[in-house]
Parts: structure tokens; C-alpha cells; sequence
């Protein structure tokens, strides 16, 4: 019956999204406008009751309904019954429908912009929703029923059951899955000539909000792999991740763009063409990521008749938006104010700087498959690639960034630049203790010398911006410098945990203690616990500092009863300035074999980050 309720939803929400289609050719007739908006809210309240319907039956262990059989359990805790909705391939794509229309819901009550401009971009990603739903009912249908009785699921994959993966693709998607409303922004602005200044600040609004919840959720996910897949690191370059970091990239060259556009009125072309750029990689991203042509734990489906799906969607939705884009877009006959070095020069060089390192990512990640696809070899494209090649493009990015904020719009002269260059010679004579007392490394030198630059110069920003207008308004109107010292918090994080980290592989015996860089570890003990769903392994272990214990640790290993899996549960103690990282391997003779990793400053990343989008949504608010 739930399952029936929820398809049910589903297709009235399809059938009204029709009818909005219809009705915006109709858009003069008598309570057409009316109908319209009533048409919107039901379409969103359809979908809602789809999916909290799916939702309602994860809750319930519904095992006539085929997708709960296929990934859910009785024995699950209720937290992951409910993240079970969406960690999978179906119930995925009801939430990417969810958040689409969401967009569309929330956008139908903007009250600056144009109301033709406004009916027409609603239009638009109406129209992408439509294309969308017809993907989740004739290709991904989540409420297909059981042919026989089941009394009991399959189980959902065990390193999904876990607290950030269950918020993860939520806040992945209303990034992903926002950009849809930039390119109908988009392409309706062109089609009616309306780039104007309304339209930059409501694009510019609704491209900050999707920003930060993407970035939100590739931390989310980088921050789980890093606690949760014990391997010491929080980034590996893998395709999905790759594909998640695309429209990232684009999405910020984006940002800075629209701040851009704000002052010189110029680049609407461009600005266009990231809008269109930023849907297009996040549909190319789940063509990869649902096709089977790429194998991660993070994929969620392996039939190439689904991808083929997409790719087309993929296809018709990029080549529609790219036609519009080359037969509407007009240049503004203004020149551009480009100086050799003020804050229009510098934010085109990134911008260009950050569409060359996504185009180098693009590469690194379809190479292997063409590669493949012609000669069915398979080959591996890893760290090393990416590592030599987008770092050094996105370094001088970084090194601007560091002047960006004090430099003027019209002008080459950079204000109180005594202040600016006392700081450089400061913080590269700090850079050049740290990296003399710890031990050289070209990178690590880089790295905290690009941080503190970024950190120092934003911080002279805040204070010769310093004015009258209240706390409130001064944080709002200087939102980039916020933005601008996580970036710097973040790169001193990566740098660190990267460079400074340190690794031991031992093994120990029960209340053995041996010491790793003037730490002492002991093994206390091992225990066995019974839980609901898995049997749990872990290893009690003390840190010692000076014969004072600082931390008791616990990794573990656990053993999942239905799926027959075992995980590895890395046991962390979290200071400010460095994470002790415990593994617990097998055990022979008596003796377990156990990996300890010290990640200096690995919490600085997602502080940083943190920063970052508290910025994004402060930007929001500004005028």
C-alpha cells in the first residue's frame, strides 16, 4: 500500500509538472498566473509525499517494496533506516527530484526579479524536471514491488552506516542539484535580453547558497573517508570524488565572477557560460557515477542502460543551453577595466586559472575510460597526475588571492602598501623557521607560506576596512576576507597533515607499550561486544605523555551478520595542533599489528571549510 502511495505521488507530481509546462503558453488567459503557482506547490507537495512515503517505508522494514529489500535490514537502527532512503541508486534519484522541485518552490516567490523573466526560468527548470522524473519512472522506479514475500532485507552497504554519510548526499545534492536553477537563471535571462543587475544579484545569491551546501558536502564526505576507511587521508583522488570537485571549481570561478560583474557590468557571456558549465559537469558527474564505467564506493549503480539515461539527458540539456548560449548572448561594447594589477585584472586570472585545473581534472578522469573504450585496457590515472599537475595551476591562484582583497577596483595602486610588504617579509621568515625546525620539504615551505600569506593579508584587509557601520554590516560587507582566511586555515590543514605526517606500522602484544614520537602507546586490553546488527573487536589503547596519559583510545574492527562484512573502526584522539590515528590489524601469535599515523593540524581543514561556507551564506545577505 505505501508503495503504491508513494508512485502515486511520484506521477501526479510528474502529471502536474506537465500542466505548469502547459500553462506558461497560456500565461495570458484569465487566472493562468494563478494556476501556475498553485500547479508549483502541488507538484512539491506530490514529491514530498513520494518521498517520506519511501522514507515511511524504510522506517517500517517494507520488504514488499523491492528497493527496501535491497538495501535495508529489521535490525538496523533507526538512523540509518531513514539515510537508507537515499543510499541508493532509486532512492537517490526521489531526492534529487525532491531538491529540484524545492528549488523551483522556493524561487516561484522571488519578488525582484522581472515577473516574465521569473515565469520563464520557473519554465525552465520545470522542464528539467520533467526530464529528470522520467528518468526515476520509466528507468529507476524506487517503488517496485516484491513478487514474492520477503521477511526480511539485504542490508545496507556497512560503511554507509554512519552519521556523516547519512547527511553527506543530502547537502551534496542541493549543490549539485542547485545548479539547475542557475542554468534556468540562465538561459532565460538570455533568451529575454535580461542580464541585468537583478538578475546578477539573484543568481548571485542563489550560486553562493549552492556553493556552500556543495562544499559542505564534499567536507562531509572527505571527512568520513578519513575517519571511517582508515587509511590515514582524507582525500585520494578517486573519480567520484573528482566528479564532485568539477562543478566545485566551476561554481566558484562563478562566485568571483558575479563579484566581478557586480562592479564592471561585463563578462555576462562568461558569466553565462560557468552557469551552463556548472549543471552540465554535475549531470556528467552522475552519468559517471551511475553508468558502471566507474568502480568507488561511492558509486551507487552499475547498469549502462541507466547511464545511457543520463547521458543523453546530459547531451540535450548541454546542447540545448550551449545553442541558446551562441545564438542569444551579446557583448556589452564597454571595455573591460583591466589594469596590470587591480581586482578586476586578478579575478580573471583566477577565473582562468580555475576552468584550466577543471579541465585538467576533466582529463585525468576520462582518460582512462576512452582508453579503455579503445583498447580494453584498463589503466589507472592516481595522486601523482593530479598532484604535478592541478597544484602547480592553482598555486598562483592561491598567491593572488593572498593580494586580492587590498587591491581597487579602478586603480593600480595598492593602499598602505608598506603594511602589506612588512607582512610578506614576516611571514616568509616564519615560513622559513617552521620548515628549518621541522625538516625542508619544497611543498611544506609552499604551502605554509601561501597560508599565512592568504591569513596575513586578509587580516590587514579586515583591519584597514575597519569602519563606522556596526559589527553586523562590517562582517556582511567583508564576507570574502572570512572566505579568504579558511581557504588560508584549509591549505596550512592540507599542507601539514600532508607533508609533517608521520606513519608506524607495529605490532603489539596485551599491555605492551612502545613509543612513537615522544609518545607512548600501550595496549591494554581487547573486547568483544555484542550489537544489534554487528559484533564488535576493539582495542583499548592509552597514550602516555611524560608518564601522564593524555588519551584512551579505541579502534576496532566489526563484523556486519547480514551483509558477512568486516569493517575497520579507526580509533582517533582530536587535539588542536595534531590527530593521534589508531588502526587495529589482525592479530598472529598473540600479536596485533597496528598502524599509528600523528596528522599535525589535519582539524585546520575543516575549520577552514567551516569557514568557507559560513562566509558563503553571510554573502548571501549582501547587496
Amino acid at each position: 500500500m505505501i508503495s503504491l502511495i508513494g508512485f502515486s505521488g511520484l506521477f501526479f507530481s510528474f502529471l502536474l509538472s506537465i500542466l505548469i509546462f502547459v500553462i506558461y503558453f497560456f500565461q495570458n488567459k484569465k487566472y493562468s498566473e494563478k494556476i501556475l503557482y498553485y500547479a508549483i506547490y502541488s507538484s512539491f507537495v506530490c514529491i514530498l509525499i513520494s518521498f517520506f512515503s519511501l522514507m515511511f517505508a524504510y522506517i517500517n522494514s517494507d520488504f514488499t517494496n523491492y528497493n527496501v529489500f535491497q538495501n535495508s535490514h529489521s535490525s538496523k537502527p533507526l538512523l540509518y533506516k531513514i539515510a537508507g532512503t537515499w543510499s541508493n541508486h532509486e532512492g537517490s534519484m526521489l531526492l534529487w527530484l525532491v531538491i529540484m522541485i524545492f528549488y523551483n518552490f522556493l524561487f516561484s516567490f522571488n519578488k525582484t526579479l522581472d515577473n516574465n523573466l521569473k515565469k520563464l526560468t520557473i519554465f525552465f527548470q520545470t522542464l528539467l524536471y520533467l526530464c529528470f522524473s522520467s528518468y526515476v519512472l520509466f528507468a529507476s522506479n524506487p517503488f517496485l514491488v516484491n513478487s514474492i514475500e520477503m521477511n526480511e532485507g539485504l542490508g545496507l552497504n556497512p560503511i554507509l552506516q554512519d552519521p556523516a554519510l547519512a547527511i553527506h548526499p543530502p547537502m551534496l545534492y542541493f549543490g549539485y542539484v542547485g545548479f539547475s536553477l542557475i542554468l534556468s537563471l540562465a538561459i532565460a535571462g538570455l533568451i529575454l535580453d535580461k542580464i541585468n543587475t537583478k538578475w546578477i544579484l539573484v543568481t548571485k545569491n542563489w550560486t553562493l547558497f549552492c556553493w556552500s551546501m556543495l562544499t559542505g558536502g564534499i567536507a562531509l564526505g572527505s571527512y568520513w573517508a578519513y575517519y571511517e576507511l582508515g587509511w590515514g587521508g582524507w582525500w585520494f583522488w578517486d573519480p567520484v570524488e573528482n566528479v564532485s570537485l568539477m562543478p566545485w571549481i566551476a561554481g566558484l570561478a562563478l562566485v568571483h565572477s558575479l563579484m566581478l560583474t557586480q562592479k564592471e557590468q561585463l563578462l555576462k557571456r562568461w558569466i553565462v557560460f560557468l552557469s551552463i558549465l556548472c549543471f552540465s559537469l554535475s549531470i556528467f558527474g552522475t552519468f559517471l557515477v551511475r553508468s558502471g564505467i566507474l568502480t568507488s564506493v561511492h558509486s551507487f549503480a552499475s547498469d549502462s542502460s541507466r547511464g545511457i539515461f543520463i547521458l543523453i539527458l546530459f547531451l540535450v540539456i548541454t546542447s540545448f543551453s550551449f545553442i541558446v548560449f551562441i545564438f542569444k548572448s551579446t557583448d556589452s561594447n564597454k571595455n573591460l577595466n583591466l589594469l596590470f594589477l587591480n581586482k578586476t585584472s586578478t579575478l580573471v586570472i583566477n577565473n582562468i586559472l580555475m576552468i584550466i585545473a577543471c579541465i585538467t581534472i576533466l582529463l585525468g578522469t576520462i582518460y582512462p575510460i576512452i582508453i579503455e573504450v579503445i583498447s580494453n585496457n584498463r589503466i589507472s590515472v592516481g595522486a601523482p597526475y593530479y598532484n604535478s599537475t592541478v597544484l602547480p595551476i592553482l598555486l598562483p591562484g592561491f598567491l593572488l588571492m593572498s593580494v586580492a582583497p587590498a587591491l581597487s577596483w579602478q586603480t593600480n595602486k595598492l593602499p598602505k602598501l608598506k603594511s602589506y610588504l612588512f607582512s610578506f617579509i614576516l611571514m616568509s621568515i616564519i615560513t622559513l623557521l617552521v620548515s628549518y625546525f621541522t625538516f625542508f620539504n619544497t611543498w611544506g615551505f609552499i604551502g605554509i607560506f601561501l597560508s599565512l600569506s592568504i591569513i596575513g593579508a586578509s587580516l590587514i584587509s579586515f583591519y584597514n576596512n575597519y569602519n563606522n557601520y556596526g559589527l553586523k554590516k562590517f562582517i556582511i560587507y567583508n564576507n570574502a576576507l572570512i572566505a579568504h582566511i579558511g581557504v588560508g586555515i584549509m591549505i596550512m590543514g592540507i599542507t601539514c597533515s600532508s607533508v609533517f605526517q608521520s606513519e608506524s606500522n607495529l605490532s603489539f602484544s596485551i599491555n605492551e607499550t612502545k613509543e612513537v614520537n615522544g609518545y607512548v602507546y600501550k595496549l591494554e586490553e581487547t573486547k568483544i561486544y555484542n550489537k544489534k546488527n554487528y559484533q564488535e573487536l576493539m582495542g583499548v589503547f592509552k597514550i602516555y605523555k611524560n608518564n601522564k596519559i593524555i588519551a584512551k583510545v579505541k579502534p576496532s574492527k566489526r563484523y556486519y551478520n547480514v551483509s558477512k562484512m568486516i569493517t575497520t573502526e579507526v580509533g582517533i584522539y582530536r587535539h588542536w595542533f595534531q590527530d593521534f590515528y589508531i588502526i587495529l590489524g589482525s592479530e598472529n601469535d598473540n600479536k596485533w599489528s597496528v598502524k599509528i599515523y600523528q596528522n599535525p593540524l589535519v582539524n585546520f581543514i575543516w575549520f577552514g571549510v567551516v569557514l568557507m561556507i559560513i562566509s558563503g551564506l553571510i554573502g548571501i545577505r549582501k547587496k
